[in-house]
């Protein structure tokens, strides 16, 4: 019997959903801190929109005029409307594609805001408040600064850009001396420049983030977390567990082999090992390694875990259903439980976080013998009595290797 896949195909579809994955978390980091922005831009409209109305009804109680036109307390309704309508829109979802849209529209509807607020507040306030000019310049500023939340440095330039032109149309406005017009543009820019700032530390912010993700996919993620807000606790110290070891092998995976090319392998591989993985993570284990067609799982650490020996034998089920769908090779699969030790091992030049014990051993031990034995699956003693009542058939008494007296073992029935 022989086997094909696609060359690359499997490789290939892995790096495409890691990659998607990153992709994912620099975009839900983005889009939350739009939603924030989305949050504060309606506060701040709503306020205004009281303002103006305020200022409507009273003129001469708070601007010392008698009458007021209504244009700038229907432009600031118009605004909260359109505001809320972004609220609605960013709490519904975006996907990746309409978020980068939605970063260029929202600082240009920003900036038009602003636009008519410096026209309004010169028609209004120019003439007889000049220092009013003071809050423009702030206005401006932080709008220029909002861009280093959009993770964009191509959305940020726009926002800080938009932000210096709105300015210099405040300038020309408010008949600014250029000295006083050079000082508050540097202000302005230097605001942007920091929002430009701002985006690239976020980002990185957001890569440790896809690191930690991306982490997961090798170590528990009690391990990851560990790892990075304790890195010398997680060094220093080890666990004692007791747990359930599951090891798996291929047989006659070699000679199988030597007909594939070596993508074909890794491919097979891929899909091999994917399998078991999820099935194991399924039932609660981690994958404590890949040995080329072998694996070591473990049940029960680092993390402990409630009836670790049932949920092993579970998942020892499943990969005996399910490997032969699409192997052509046959499994053997160990299985035994007992206390082990959890820590990193290594040198600070190459570590791992890794298992080891007597336990790892007797269930290598035991994948090797169904070879000899001719069962797919070899349970020991240790584990038959963990799991409880269990469908399990004995095949005896049985020594192992390095160990001074036999095991009773059994298979699954």
């Amino acid at each position: 019997m022989t086997f094909q896949t696609p060359a690359g195909t499997t490789t290939l579809s892995r790096r495409l959903t890691i990659q998607a994955a990153l992709n994912q978390v620099v975009s839900q980091e983005a889009h939350r801190n739009e939603l924030q922005l989305s949050y504060v831009r309606m506060g701040v409209l709503l306020i205004s929109l009281l303002l103006d109305v305020a200022v409507f009804l009273f003129p001469q109680v708070l601007l010392g005029k008698d009458h007021v036109p209504p244009t700038v307390m229907i432009i600031s309704l118009c605004a909260n409307l359109v505001a809320l309508g972004l609220v609605v829109i960013l709490r519904q979802g975006l996907s990746m594609e309409a978020l980068h849209r939605w970063q260029v529209i929202i600082p240009i509807f920003d900036n038009l805001l602003l636009w008519a607020f410096i026209t309004n507040i010169w028609r209004v306030l120019g003439a007889t408040q000049p220092l009013i000019v003071t809050n423009v310049v702030a206005f401006c500023s932080l709008v220029a600064v909002s861009g280093g939340l959009r993770l964009s440095r191509r959305a940020a330039l726009l926002t800080s850009l938009l932000a210096l032109g709105n300015f210099s149309y405040a300038a020309v406005l408010f008949q600014l001396n250029l000295a006083l017009a050079l000082f508050a543009g540097i202000t302005v820019f230097g605001t942007g420049y920091l929002g430009m700032r701002m985006a690239v530390i976020v980002r990185r912010h957001v890569k440790n983030e896809s690191g930690r993700m991306l982490m997961a996919q090798f170590l528990p993620k009690s391990i990851v977390e560990a790892a990075f807000e304790s890195p010398l606790e997680l060094l220093q110290q080890s666990q004692k567990r007791d747990v359930t070891v599951v090891v798996t092998d291929l047989r006659e995976f070699t000679h199988f082999a030597e007909a594939l090319e070596p993508q074909a392998v890794l491919d097979f591989l891929n899909r091999y090992q994917g399998l078991l993985a999820t099935i194991v993570e399924h039932h609660g284990g981690w994958v404590d390694k890949f040995m080329g067609d072998g694996m070591l799982a473990v049940f029960g650490a680092p993390d402990p875990l409630e009836n670790h020996a049932r949920s092993a034998l579970t998942a020892a089920t499943a990969m005996v259903r399910e490997v032969p769908q699409f192997s052509p090779l046959a499994m053997g699969v160990g299985v035994h439980s007992g206390p082990v030790v959890a820590g990193c091992l290594g040198t600070s030049g190459r570590l791992e976080f890794t298992v080891i014990g007597d336990t790892v051993n007797v269930a290598a031990r035991l994948e090797a013998l169904t070879k000899t034995l001719g069962n797919g699956v070899l349970v020991s003693d240790a584990t038959r009595q963990r799991a409880g009542t269990w469908p399990l058939q004995s095949v005896g008494l049985h020594p192992i290797r390095g160990r001074a007296q036999e095991l009773e073992l059994f298979t699954l029935a």
